[in-house]
């Protein structure tokens, strides 16, 4: 967790206690010391070298670009030191873009490629026979998804507090909003915890003393017709009034049938005078279904086809079914047998035990008790002292923060992880069945832990994993900051926004709870469609033209031409299809293809660049300083093809290595608008959307395109494993990390690499069931 100045502080642990951690840790090897005498010859005989020929002009003495001086490095050892750097110009280095292409003696490309073998070698590879570090666990907050989720699980409260309260947005680290290194907590953030405390108390112990249910505006009934409301009842006598009318001119009468849970109750005679009816009875506690039928028609010709009852209103009045979140804090009320004290107690410390994730200390129940004895000792109501208690809990450090206990082994203690269990797959707090394994010490066993990941996969809190890593891992929540002109692109408003992430989410769904294989993200051969989408797409949805359903649908003009601002009929339905022409997996959707383009047109290096960075894991450097904007080439050649302006962009030396990489990547998807849509031109003239890739393969459009990428198998699963590792640690990987990848590779390998076997093995890694000593202060000694 990132503390601040003038935020909340967390003492650092005393130097001789790190000493003697560090005496009694066996930290990794960076290799072998045979390996590594061979590495120091190859740097002295290539490596170096390599950089006094090709580098040295640029990069040497005080006046080196960039600030990198290579004069600096006289021995390989400094690479490790200043790793991330290294990997700076390791990237460079393999794509080409340095040295420049205009430099001359030029290197050849294998001696390009052994220096980059070397240089990942030294300064990533790890000796995976020594005992690894499985890193440290750094102490932070819930993020605000976290936090409303804990929430809802916790009390069943269905708001979203962070949002009430107007929390500030998490801050992101490594893709994610999960990561402890990131995640701040400053005094305001302080006072938005207190404030939704309060609310949250307030609306989870709400009891209103009486229900009152109006419905109004309700449908007309014709003969044999029904109408139906479910409402949740408490237990006592309730009063059910509706308005009806028989809207004739005669003065015949209708009668109209009460049921209660489809039993009859009683018979109203409804005339054309407009009346109250009432109906009294007693009523156990739970739903209840209501339901008004026109069963029969004084006119025994029945010749007025039009004939019907108008319902204007139903009221009904009765004891409330307090709302699930009071039923959930709330078992025992104060009586002459139980004290208004014992009773809130009683209440209370379950929810103690939820919502710190393990089992309370008779310290903890007490500082909760104490301010609920004040409360109630300074007379107030028992609902109002027990949300008294409610807001200490909720405001506690051991809530608020993922907190892990001490063990006496290196074994991650059994309830921390539940949590990490829980918060990775769910976002959210243990349930009791997670706590109630801990409590056992169950899990530590992998078997229990694999039962539990199978368990917790097919619950559907799970689609938190689909939303929060897939949603993050894929950039779906960069969708709420395009915005495609919509004079350009009719079809483009908020609802197709929404609809388009929403595809991309149901389609990772199906991934995880189907356990599919990973290759299914780039050649899946289905995905999921509603009218919206099924017209963007150019498909019909349910063999009905789109377009004829927005004609169908509610508020449509036809004078907004081609606008789909309204609703179509049978908005909200969708349909699992194969996929529509000339499309394929991920790289495909209207999502994917919409994020990586610009307001009016396309952009084939933002989509070369997020293919590398997020398929591939392998993303460009920066560009170099003084490299002029690709606009500018645009602006000079308006009419000339995207493709024509790139070739001229990239004649400048500067930025032909990085794109020719990115270039073809992004080209391949030329046949696809700024919002997803198929196209055969672009400005008037044909698409071509064929290419080469850098190692010399070629393809014509997406598919094939698609289809080579697919084959990069090693480098995308194991960029896939990374990240969802980085994920469920909430911290970034280290090179010792290394090996905890290797082992998730080899064993979601023997599972032809299903989602599930990359979930049960990062599960299973050493990284997420042993934990390092933590240079953080435990919270067990704060209040």
């Amino acid at each position: 967790m990132l503390i601040s100045r003038s935020r909340l502080s967390v003492s650092r642990t005393p130097c001789w206690v790190l000493a003697f951690w560090l005496l009694s840790w066996v930290v990794p090897t960076m290799g072998r010391a045979d390996d590594h005498t061979e590495k120091s010859d190859q740097w002295q005989q290539t490596i170096k070298p390599f950089f006094s020929q090709y580098c040295a002009d640029c990069h040497s003495g005080e006046s080196a670009e960039s600030g990198i001086d290579f004069d600096k490095y006289q021995r390989d050892e400094q690479l490790v030191d200043e790793r991330a750097r290294w990997n700076q110009i390791l990237g460079i280095i393999k794509i080409g873009a340095m040295p420049p292409a205009d430099y001359d003696p030029k290197p050849s490309k294998e001696l390009r490629q052994q220096v980059s073998q070397w240089l990942h070698r030294r300064i990533n590879t790890v000796d995976c026979d020594q005992i690894q570090n499985p890193g440290r666990v750094v102490m932070r907050r819930l993020n605000n998804i976290e936090y409303d989720n804990s929430l809802r699980d916790l009390l069943g409260i269905n708001f979203s507090p962070s949002v009430a309260a107007g929390f500030p947005g998490d801050e992101v680290g490594d893709g994610f909003d999960n990561q402890g290194g990131v995640i701040s907590i400053s005094q305001m953030m302080l006072e938005k915890y207190m404030q939704a405390a309060e609310l949250v108390a307030n609306r989870a112990l709400e009891n209103p003393s009486t229900l009152e249910h109006r419905s109004t505006d309700l449908p007309h009934l014709f003969l044999g017709d029904q109408y139906s409301f479910q409402l949740l009842f408490g237990q006592g006598q309730y009063e059910i009034k509706p308005r009806l009318q028989f809207l004739i001119d005669q003065d015949d009468t209708a009668q109209v049938d009460l049921l209660v849970d489809n039993q009859f109750k009683e018979s109203f005679k409804v005339t054309k005078r407009r009346k109250f009816f009432r109906f009294e009875s007693d009523l156990s506690a739970g739903w209840h279904e209501v339901t008004l039928r026109f069963v029969s028609d004084s006119a025994a010709e029945q010749k007025e086809k039009a004939r019907r009852v108008d319902i204007e209103s139903v009221s009904v009045k009765g004891p409330p079914a307090p709302p699930e979140s009071y039923q959930r804090i709330v078992k025992v009320l104060p009586s002459q047998e139980v004290s208004a004290l014992d009773a809130a107690q009683e209440n209370l410390e379950p929810i103690v035990r939820r919502a710190y994730r393990r089992e309370p200390t008779p310290e903890d129940i007490q500082r909760v008790m104490t301010l609920v004895r004040m409360a109630l000792d300074g007379g107030m109501p028992f609902e109002r002292a027990m949300g008294v208690g409610l807001q200490a809990i909720l405001v506690s450090p051991h809530f608020l923060f993922r907190v892990e206990q001490d063990s006496a082994s290196q074994q991650v203690e059994a309830y921390a992880m539940a949590s990490r269990l829980s918060y990775f797959l769910w976002a959210s707090l243990p349930d009791d069945q997670l706590l109630e394994l801990a409590g056992q010490d169950r899990l530590s066993d992998p078997g229990v832990l694999a039962e539990q990941v199978q368990r917790m996969l097919r619950d559907q809190r799970s689609q938190a994993l689909v939303q929060r890593f897939f949603g993050q891992y894929l950039g779906l929540g960069n969708l709420i900051d395009v915005s495609p002109d919509p004079e350009r692109f009719p079809l483009w408003n908020d609802r197709l926004r929404a609809a388009l992430r929403q595809e991309t989410e149901m389609f990772c769904q199906e991934l995880v709870s189907k356990n599919l294989s990973l290759e299914t993200l780039l050649q899946g051969d289905f995905t999921y469609l509603n009218p919206r989408l099924a017209e963007l797409y150019g498909v019909p949805f349910d063999g009905v033209d789109p377009a004829e359903l927005f004609r169908q649908g509610p508020g449509y003009n036809i004078d907004q031409g081609q606008r789909r601002d309204g609703l179509y009929a049978q908005e909200d339905r969708w349909l699992k299809v194969s996929t529509p022409p000339n499309r394929r997996g991920i790289l495909t959707q209207g999502a994917i293809l919409t994020l990586t383009s610009n307001p009016t047109a396309t952009s084939p290096v933002k989509r070369g660049k997020w293919a590398m960075e997020t398929i591939l894991g392998d993303p460009p450097p920066a560009a170099p300083p003084n490299v002029p904007a690709f606009e500018e080439t645009q602006k000079e050649h308006k009419k000339l093809t995207l493709r024509q302006q790139f070739a001229i962009h990239r004649a400048n030396p500067s930025c032909a290595s990085c794109h020719d990489v990115m270039d073809p990547l992004g080209l391949g998807f030329e046949h696809f608008n700024a919002i997803g849509q198929w196209r055969e031109t672009d400005a008037d003239l044909p698409v071509d959307a064929g290419g080469e890739l850098a190692d010399g393969r070629s393809f014509n459009g997406a598919l094939e395109l698609v289809s080579l990428l697919a084959t990069d198998k090693p480098k995308i699963y194991r960029f896939f494993a990374e990240k969802l590792l980085t994920y469920a640690l909430g911290r970034g990987l280290e090179p010792y990390d290394n090996c905890a990848v290797d082992a998730i590779m080899d064993s979601a390998a023997q599972q032809d690499y299903t989602i599930g076997s990359f979930i049960q093995a990062v599960v299973a890694s050493e990284p997420f069931t042993l934990r390092a000593p933590d240079s953080t202060k435990s919270l067990s000694s704060l209040p």
